[in-house]
């Protein structure tokens, strides 16, 4: 009887201590990717991302058409929208890790590999669902203007911006308009939610909001910290439930 009592005390307490210890290594890397962002001078950091996106506009024009025809098929493709959103959610921080260390921007490199593995993580443990059918229709608001503001991100094109932002916004690629399209998918994500992915996607979009607007003068990332806020707290609510 005490040895039975002992093995389910162990189990409980196993991944207890293993999600503890993995919440506090997501909070190491929150953390540190803070202290990087604030290495560098905000002019630096404009001449980088502003460097990326214009050497690299075709490639994101590329970018932009792949992510709308696999968000097309994901619609209307009900059978396979879990792989086909799954494909969509891995390619965007996998091709922002490439493009960080190819640019040596150390920072993007640690978080987007960091996002990159979780997502492959939650996809194979069955948590990374998405359910279109039963979202709300402030999950479509929230996710409608965090897509539109990936898709057409207006900062760090070449006038004119509305249209070229349209065309080679850099997503996947840059942290802003990556974080933000993100999060809105991750809004239509159902249980069991990835809630450390989650958390951390949306803690990260959040913190970028608002140093892209205080920082660096950004003030479209506003919308980051509007659905970032509401991808951390409707998935928390809905946890608790």
């Amino acid at each position: 009887m005490n040895s039975g009592l002992e093995m389910n005390k162990k189990t409980i307490d196993g991944p207890r201590w293993k999600n503890i210890l993995i919440w506090c290594l997501l909070g190491l890397i929150f953390v540190l990717i803070i202290v990087m962002t604030f290495m560098k001078t905000p002019a630096e950091i404009t001449s980088t991302l502003t460097l990326i996106s214009g050497q690299l506009k075709y490639y994101f024009l590329a970018m932009h058409i792949v992510i709308l025809l696999l968000l097309g098929t994901g619609i209307i493709w009900k059978r396979y929208r879990n792989q086909i959103f799954f494909a969509i959610v891995l390619l965007l921080p996998l091709s922002s890790t490439v493009i960080s260390s190819i640019y040596v921007v150390i920072p993007n490199m640690v978080f987007f590999a960091t996002i990159t593995i979780m997502v492959l993580i939650a996809f194979i443990s069955k948590k990374l669902r998405f359910d279109l059918e039963n979202a709300k229709i402030i999950d479509w608001i929230f996710t409608s203007i965090g897509l539109l503001f990936g898709f057409w991100y207006l900062h760090w094109v070449d006038a004119p911006i509305v249209l070229n932002a349209l065309l080679y916004s850099p997503l996947g690629g840059v942290n802003c308009p990556t974080l933000v399209m993100l999060s809105a998918l991750l809004i239509l994500s159902k249980k069991p939610k990835p809630i450390m992915l989650i958390t951390f996607v949306g803690a990260l979009t959040i913190y970028f909001g608002f140093f892209g607007m205080i920082v660096l003068g950004a003030y479209v990332d506003i919308v980051l910290i509007l659905c970032g806020i509401y991808l951390v707290g409707k998935s928390w609510f809905e946890k608790k439930k």
